[in-house]
């Protein structure tokens, strides 16, 4: 379900044109203002039913907005309405419509989206925000392989 999730999350992101660009890694050099990081950052699993587990597949998604394109005031509202544009994606579409389902697995929803903002100082300075996804995963015992 990694690859699924991952697919469908950068395709919400791209269709976000408040974004530049966005990776389904942690790019070395970024092209574009603003950007989004997608990457894997944990998994959870509990008992559900007797034939059923209920996982969790969390990933980070980090906004850049780069602080030395343009001033620290106009970066910080740039970021703010990024960050609102893409939890208002993941609102309007928590159930990921389309993602294709693994036998024995099926998406249920995504769950709320905590963010931390900070700042990365470098050759270039960014203003960012972590946003993280969670999404709840229905696993058949039965059915899976």
């Amino acid at each position: 379900m990694w690859v699924e999730l991952n697919q469908k999350i950068k395709e919400i992101l791209i269709a976000n044109t408040a974004l530049a660009d966005v990776y389904d890694h942690e790019a070395e050099e970024m092209k574009g203002d603003p950007v989004a990081l997608i990457t894997a950052s944990g998994n959870e699993s509990d008992y559900y039913t007797t034939t059923e587990n209920a996982r969790i597949y969390a990933f980070n998604i980090r906004l850049l907005v780069d602080r030395t394109a343009r001033d620290d005031h106009e970066a910080e509202r740039v970021l703010r309405e990024l960050v609102d544009t893409v939890i208002d994606d993941f609102d309007k579409n928590y159930t990921l419509t389309g993602i294709t389902n693994q036998t024995g697995k099926t998406f249920m929803n995504l769950e709320a989206l905590p963010s931390d903002w900070g700042y990365i100082e470098g050759q270039v300075v960014y203003r960012f925000a972590d946003i993280t996804v969670r999404c709840k995963v229905l696993v058949d015992v039965n059915l899976i392989s």
